[in-house]
């Protein structure tokens, strides 16, 4: 097989992946919203995005969608493009030409979502066009500039999140061309198109392997750890406030529904604001068992199984403590945050300690977290004096989790000694 036509296959069966493993549940969330909010009113949002809006408002709301596609499937299609990607005898037009292929069929779920809305919503009258054909012909005419322009936007927002594979300038471009692809007018489109083709077949700039930087400033050896943790996580960490906010605002719309008595709400809103810290908690520290997990590298430098655990946890600490915030979207005074001291601490270490001991269990760090912290949540609820109990004893869950740390052996055999997520090379990373 010639060496195109093979990574060609090679990309596709692997846009083919991805469109599996991670389109296809956003693409089951887009459905049940579909449900949830009515036909009518997400044809609306269709109407607005394809007819009625202007160039700005459709080019804008289109835009910001397809490159948040592009931002989930781009980089684990071109992980290898500084690596193996770059031995095999094919051109840079043809490696960016089947990352596009691969891209466009990784997203071929929510752009075929994309596509029936744009033809339920120009569809001609029928008293104007009787036959069915004509009717058919009509239609096909007023949906194509809609769907070339789908499928123009799309190439071009994946091939601008491509890694290593764009210029800067080339990468404005590309998003100026996915913008301009929702005007619905065949001539801007083919302008669009034109300039997806001439980022694909230029030389642009590939990545350079080995190529070193200029000397950087020294990282305090206080702060190292933890800035190497935030590096490896990068944003996914805005992903864990997430299952805090659904909790806060549950407990915000309860509140405010309901008239409770005094102690009846305090308890209302200590149950919550302890039910967000475990949600964040738990998916913090689940992600940073995964993108940074226990490896031999850490453990060999000169330095103590606790000052390892006590930066996860201090780490863990100082991210929950945004939701401190909630006292004030509760309405509840300000001296209730010594409540939220101990639940805090004792989470913080054992979600640290979780990171060490959960890891190869079936439900995971963010599964023993949240059982662990459901139940001290509602217990605070109904005795909220045990929060300053939690405090006294977070030493004795650091305690645990650095016994667990020293009981790890991060050298031991296994099928696969880490997730693929925490590979960034892998190609089947989610």
């Amino acid at each position: 097989m010639k060496p195109r036509r093979a990574l060609f296959l090679f990309h596709l069966r692997v846009g083919a992946r991805l469109s599996l493993r991670v389109l296809a549940p956003v693409l089951a969330a887009v459905l049940f919203l579909y449900y949830i909010l009515r036909p009518e009113f997400t044809l609306e949002i269709a109407r607005i995005l394809f007819i009625e809006g202007s160039l700005i408002e459709s080019g804008l709301i289109g835009t910001a969608l397809l490159v948040g596609l592009g931002r989930i499937v781009a980089p684990r299609l071109g992980a290898g493009s500084g690596g193996w990607d770059r031995s095999l005898p094919v051109g840079r037009g043809d490696r960016r030409l089947s990352a596009v292929f691969a891209v466009l069929l990784a997203e071929a779920p929510l752009l075929a979502v994309l596509a029936a809305l744009a033809w339920f919503i120009t569809a001609p009258d029928p008293a104007l066009v009787a036959p069915p054909i004509g009717r058919l012909v009509a239609h096909l005419r007023l949906a194509a500039p809609h769907f070339a322009g789908l499928i123009v936007g799309a190439a071009a927002a994946g091939l601008a999140c491509l890694p290593a594979l764009a210029t800067p300038l080339m990468r404005f471009l590309l998003i100026i061309a996915c913008f301009l692809s929702f005007s619905g007018h065949a001539a801007v489109i083919a302008a669009s198109a034109a300039v997806l083709v001439l980022s694909v077949v230029s030389p642009g700039r590939g990545a350079v392997p080995g190529k070193g930087r200029g000397p950087r400033s020294a990282v305090p050896s206080a702060v190292f750890f933890p800035c190497l943790s935030l590096r490896a996580v990068r944003g996914r960490l805005v992903l864990a406030y997430l299952p805090a906010a659904v909790a806060l605002g549950a407990a915000w719309l309860f509140l405010t529904n309901n008239e409770l008595a005094a102690k009846t709400a305090f308890s209302l809103s200590l149950f919550g604001l302890s039910l967000g810290l475990t949600g964040f908690i738990g998916t913090a520290a689940e992600i940073l068992a995964v993108r940074r997990p226990a490896w031999p590298w850490s453990r060999s430098l000169p330095r103590s199984a606790a000052a390892r655990v006590r930066d996860d946890a201090l780490l863990l600490a100082l991210l929950a403590l945004p939701l401190a915030a909630g006292l004030a979207i509760l309405h509840r005074p300000p001296w209730e945050i010594v409540y939220l001291a101990g639940p805090l601490a004792w989470l913080a270490a054992r979600g640290a300690g979780a990171m060490r001991e959960a890891g190869d269990k079936p439900f995971g760090v963010l599964g023993q977290t949240a059982v662990e912290g459901t139940m001290i949540s509602m217990v605070l609820a109904l005795l909220p004096w045990i929060s300053f109990l939690l405090a006294a004893a977070a030493p004795v869950a650091f305690l645990l989790a650095r016994n667990s740390e020293r009981r790890l052996k991060p050298t031991r055999w296994a099928p696969r000694h880490h997730a693929n997520a925490g590979d960034p090379l892998s190609w089947s990373a989610q």
